[in-house]
């Protein structure tokens, strides 16, 4: 029953109740180290050796990235060579341009976009590796780009305009999230500012058949031992080689990739409650359960008791 001027009891509980809820709460403004302001120019050009580019310089950021080949680059007084999987930054007002290797055709991925945020400073005067992950954003970008923007193959265009008639949902905004997200890998993978646990690719994901070939044998000795010497003759590769293409692509080494593995089998056998720590670690080829421990709290963050409660149903 309701009285004019009076509340229900039981009303006024739950309204109460309810707010005492809400004040358990409280909101957590996010910082965006690096942020994306607008974006200039998104290009992928198919150069042979006879094309001619002009310097320039601009008062935004410009991404260059050597998809296949490599190419020249000039960047006010050096001049260097990138090579495929490799990218540069040019900074703001830096005096640059492309110039092609003679009798090396090249594939050029280019994006240029204004940014004030400090964390860029990162990349000045910096020549990078390209791993899996970045070169999985980059992909993301042309293939949104594609179906947002009318792309022209021209060097010289000065702007970005949007497809006639309809494009993709969000695609504008989805080029701009995966350029601050590759980014950001960018500059924690070279520098400081990492979390120090590196990036885990399941194989699923990967598209590189040399890589996709260390991994099965990886996963053929999941539970052994294995040393690079075994890893590279039975692929017959060089150590150096195959050690040096590894990174590259998936930005960690073969035997912290094999870690990574081993730990991914440990929590699963941790989860399943079948065997204990000592046995897991054993059968998993450890030296002894103390390095099984400090390897996996390395990999998780977590030591593996951590780990198990962590998975056990909550009352």
């Amino acid at each position: 029953m309701y009285i004019k001027g009076k509340r229900e009891p039981d009303a006024g509980r739950a309204r109460s109740a309810k707010t005492d809820k809400m004040r358990d709460y409280f909101e957590h403004r996010i910082n965006k180290s690096i942020e994306i302001d607008s974006i200039v120019t998104i290009h992928y050009f198919e150069f042979d050796d006879s094309y001619v580019d002009k310097p320039e310089e601009h008062a935004f950021w410009e991404l260059v990235f050597i998809d296949r080949g490599e190419c020249g680059i000039v960047a006010d007084e050096s001049r260097f060579i990138l090579k495929q999987g490799q990218l540069y930054i040019h900074r703001p007002f830096e005096n640059h341009m492309i110039v092609p290797e003679k009798g090396i055709p090249s594939n050029v991925f280019i994006i240029s976009f204004y940014s004030h945020s400090d964390a860029m400073r990162f990349f000045e005067g910096r020549i990078l590796e390209a791993t899996m992950s970045v070169r999985q954003h980059i992909a993301a970008i042309i293939y949104e780009a594609n179906l947002t923007f009318e792309l022209l193959n021209d060097p010289q265009m000065k702007g970005l305009s949007l497809k006639s008639g309809s494009v993709l949902w969000a695609g504008e905004q989805t080029v701009q999230i995966r350029l601050e997200l590759m980014l950001i890998e960018l500059v924690r993978r070279g520098s400081d500012r990492s979390a120090g646990r590196k990036m885990f690719f399941s194989r699923d994901i990967i598209d590189d058949e040399l890589t996709l070939r260390v991994v099965g044998f990886l996963e053929e000795h999941l539970y052994s031992r294995l040393t690079m010497e075994e890893v590279s003759r039975s692929l017959s590769f060089s150590k150096s080689y195959l050690s040096r293409h590894f990174i590259n692509i998936c930005g960690c080494s073969i035997m912290d990739y094999f870690q990574a593995m081993k730990i991914n089998e440990a929590k699963n056998l941790i989860r399943s409650g079948a065997k204990n720590f000592f046995e897991i670690s054993e059968l998993l080829a450890f030296s002894n359960p103390h390095y099984f421990s400090s390897v996996f709290k390395r990999c998780t963050g977590m030591t593996p008791t951590e780990y198990k409660r962590s998975c056990m149903k909550k009352s």
